[in-house]
């Protein structure tokens, strides 16, 4: 096997292995909110992220305090604290599976916001991708005539949020990139220390370690992608993210026995396939602006 194909195998068993993590990360995160508030909660898995990364990668500490994209790099925190935020709170509402399947809107979200935040061109077949991802949303949630329920619009809320933390994180041109794995929970972990009086309520020593483990899940969840992205491109290996639904799904229903419904289960499969139609367009363009500089080049 060459070294091309080790590479891509290794990336698609790191993106999985860290789909795992979060999804074991959030089932953690549903059994706690029935003991501890959300802001606790939340303490723990951004507090305990960052412990993890400063004491274990030293060099991220030394190359944070070195950064020249302190405000983008703080802004990336910010939205990932709230998309954190909206997600373990929309987990009071809704089941583990049906939370992570609205949630994977936010590949569509991202092409979505590219269009204005990046100005790039969106054309009528990623137009139509984008209706089919959203469409797969509705067929979860299913509104009824009273509108989205608190969950639904948490969850949404929590795509939106985590879309524009990887618009913000395609702006980032960090020769590290495990300086932005610490900027991630630095920004929440400064904030909700700061609030945790209010939030505060003594964990029994075993539901303490769980919650160092969704930092350290989180953290480590985050390494495995980016070390993923370094061995292959993303076009490659990032739909294999949409197997974090079918763990999430599995705890859904081994942990807490909430069976997915026909609809969850319909709608979670239109999100996937017009994610992966979103990518497979990423990659006929790519192949088009590939083959027009080639031509380009020949010309000269």
């Amino acid at each position: 096997m060459d070294e091309g194909k080790r590479n891509l195998l290794a990336a698609i068993g790191l993106v999985t292995a860290g789909g795992f993590l979060f999804a074991s990360m959030n089932a953690i995160v549903k059994a706690l909110t029935a003991r501890y508030p959300i802001l606790m909660i939340l303490w723990g898995r951004t507090f305990f992220h960052v412990a993890f990364v400063a004491l274990f990668i030293p060099r991220a500490v030394t190359g944070a305090m070195r950064t020249r994209q302190l405000g983008i790099q703080l802004l990336r925190s910010l939205l990932l604290g709230a998309s954190t935020a909206l997600n373990f709170t929309a987990l009071l509402f809704l089941p583990l599976g049906d939370v992570a399947a609205i949630t994977f809107l936010s590949p569509i979200l991202v092409a979505a916001f590219a269009v204005f935040l990046l100005r790039e061109r969106v054309g009528l077949l990623r137009w139509l991708a984008i209706a089919t991802g959203f469409a797969g949303a509705l067929m979860i949630v299913r509104p009824a005539g009273a509108g989205l329920g608190p969950g639904a619009w948490l969850a949404l809320g929590c795509a939106a949020a985590y879309a524009a933390y990887q618009i913000s994180t395609r702006m980032v041109r960090e020769a590290e990139p495990l300086v932005s794995l610490l900027f991630s929970g630095l920004a929440g972990a400064v904030l909700f220390t700061a609030l945790l009086p209010w939030g505060w309520r003594t964990p029994a020593p075993l539901d303490l370690a769980l919650l160092a483990a969704t930092g350290l899940l989180g953290a480590v969840g985050h390494l495995m992608i980016i070390l993923a992205l370094r061995r292959a491109e993303a076009s490659r290996v990032s739909p294999f993210n949409y197997l974090q639904l079918v763990w999430a799904m599995a705890a859904s229903y081994l942990v807490f026995g909430d069976v997915p419904s026909p609809w969850t289960l319909l709608g979670a499969l239109v999100i996937v396939a017009s994610g992966l139609w979103l990518y497979r367009l990423d990659l006929a363009e790519l192949a088009r602006r590939s083959a027009l500089a080639r031509a380009s080049g020949g010309t000269r």
